[in-house]
């Protein structure tokens, strides 16, 4: 399992978050599921576009460049959307819309309990 840290003030931003660095794991994504429990999140990577199609739920978008910086937030993004991504942007975390305390400019950081989750 892995964490996901504001790196600006140790804040937790999320407690499970998913790695999704094929393209098959991409392209499945949040496809089909029932939920996304809060304070997890699935990281796709690389990304600079996606799809909300046959999703049941709204998620928001977390848009990182290649630092791990914050360059973007898409809030509340519909089920059967396309969302083209910042220009800087390098990957992307989805989130149940109702999380928050994503900032534009701050850095994430990645706290792994298990290096195999990366798979």
């Amino acid at each position: 399992m892995s964490e996901l840290i504001d790196r600006s003030n140790g804040r937790t931003l999320l407690s499970k978050v998913e790695f999704a660095t094929t393209f098959w794991k991409r392209f499945w994504g949040l496809q089909f599921r029932r939920e996304l429990p809060s304070g997890h999140g699935i990281w796709l990577s690389p990304c600079s576009s996606l799809h909300t199609c046959f999703m049941r739920f709204p998620i928001d978008v977390v848009m990182l460049d290649e630092r791990r910086k914050i360059v973007a937030v898409r809030r509340n993004v519909q089920p059967w959307r396309l969302l083209f991504c910042e220009r800087k942007t390098h990957s992307v975390i989805e989130v149940t819309s109702a999380d928050a305390g994503w900032t534009v400019g701050h850095q994430v950081d990645v706290i792994d309990f298990d290096v195999t989750d990366r798979s």
